[in-house]
């Protein structure tokens, strides 16, 4: 039963940079068209907060990872 929690481990590092890369790709899109709203600065603030909450999780070594 060891190959269980290390293929949920593979899942979700896989989601969570499908979740990374979904997210700098709206952030790409969105930056040289987007007007000058007071929103922006605190969505953008936002996003990059989940990018390195994302980015801290991926870094752990595997047997740290699943939550």
């Amino acid at each position: 039963m060891h190959t269980f929690p290390h293929a949920l481990t593979h899942a979700t590092r896989t989601a969570e940079l499908a979740a990374e890369a979904a997210a700098w790709r709206l952030a790409r899109e969105a930056a040289p068209a987007a007007p000058a709203l007071p929103v922006l600065p605190a969505l953008r603030n936002r996003l990059g907060e989940a990018l390195i909450a994302t980015g801290t999780r991926l870094a752990r070594p595997a047997h740290h990872a699943v939550a």
